[in-house]
């Protein structure tokens, strides 16, 4: 039987949703929850008065699909006064639907025989967890356990070559031999703009709306906001350079699938570039920068750009030029109007 690798980052296991004790801005708002037939079957036949409660929430659209119905404001019905979930208070973890019980992880993303579980930074109590509580520098977990999946040779060739330029990506971003390119090399202004013009945002979402309406204010002094910010916050580029790791650690390996490695790497970077102006517009405005407005910042930017897919490959686009180039025939062809629009 076949060995895979697995990994995870410290934080994966230390996450625990905390509610009103240190959420900015809770996930339970906004959507009509789509079910799962598990959790649908589970409901239907959970007896009771709770019973009662769970259905008298739930609604079938005209395709057959079952979701979660929303209260006022957007408001989950299961949503407590605390931002905890009653269904996983009463019933347990197992109750929640399979989306909820996913977010802000992303388990079992696989790249040959290489396995990662992964958390997102648009949940503020993973962005606490990466700056407060994992000192300096990123740190992962790695397990093997075994699979009866077949990998081919080649691509297990392939992946045990990403993983090693990834773990240099990583280890040269945390020690600085990546910082002229972090905190000295910028697309122009124009170029900021236009990536912040092009991107999604959450509909009615009006804190993320507010803060890049800011960010896009500061672009005409963002050289002399650098130098000020730098100064002031110590701690400043090493928030950074872990998050270009966190970065990194994540997107390095769509490479694989992309079959390209100019996309991903610039994202790493673009990625680093986006979230400091998020910092440099909370500097801006408060005159101080300290961890917590790091953890708003980092929540900020994940919210935009770590959940919606146009958002990540946006990030991924090398030139706007590229969909009147012509590529050889068979190379990437089906991707290629994605990764450059």
């Amino acid at each position: 039987m076949a060995k895979i690798k697995r990994e995870k980052l410290s934080v994966y296991d230390d996450f625990e949703c905390r509610g009103n004790t240190t959420c900015i801005d809770s996930c339970c708002f906004a959507w009509d929850l789509p079910m799962d037939s598990e959790t649908v079957e589970y409901y239907l036949n959970y007896e009771g008065e709770y019973g009662d409660f769970l259905r008298q929430n739930m609604f079938q659209d005209e395709k057959g699909g079952w979701y979660i119905r929303q209260k006022e404001h957007g408001r989950c019905p299961f949503l407590t006064s605390e931002k905890l979930c009653d269904v996983r208070l009463h019933a347990g973890e197992k109750a929640q639907i399979k989306i909820c019980d996913i977010y802000p992880r992303e388990r079992n993303i696989t790249v040959g025989d290489y396995r990662q579980d992964r958390v997102l930074l648009a949940c503020s109590e993973v962005a606490r967890l990466l700056y407060t509580q994992t000192g300096d520098r990123l740190e992962s977990v790695i397990t093997f356990e075994e699979s009866t999946a077949e990998v081919s040779e080649e691509l297990k060739s392939r992946t045990e070559s990403l993983l090693a330029f990834r773990d240099g990506m990583v280890e040269g971003l945390q020690n600085g031999s990546f910082d002229k390119s972090l905190f000295e090399s910028y697309e122009t202004a124009a170029e900021l703009e236009k990536l912040l013009d092009d991107a999604l945002y959450f509909e009615g979402h009006e804190a993320s709306e507010e803060v890049f309406k800011r960010v896009r204010s500061i672009l005409p002094r963002v050289d002399e906001l650098r130098a000020g910010f730098y100064d002031a916050t110590k701690e400043a580029k090493i928030w950074l350079r872990k998050t270009a790791a966190y970065f990194a650690h994540r997107q390095l390996l769509d490479t694989i699938q992309d079959g390209s490695i100019q996309g991903p790497l610039l994202s790493v970077f673009r990625s680093v570039h986006l979230l400091e102006l998020i910092c440099l517009e909370e500097f801006d405005k408060k005159g101080t920068f300290d961890v917590e407005d790091m953890i708003f910042s980092a929540h900020i930017f994940g919210l935009i750009f770590e959940v919606s897919m146009h958002n990540i490959l946006l990030l991924k686009q090398i030139r706007n030029t590229a969909k009147d180039e012509e590529y050889p025939e068979g190379e990437n062809s089906e991707l290629r109007p994605m990764l450059y629009p």
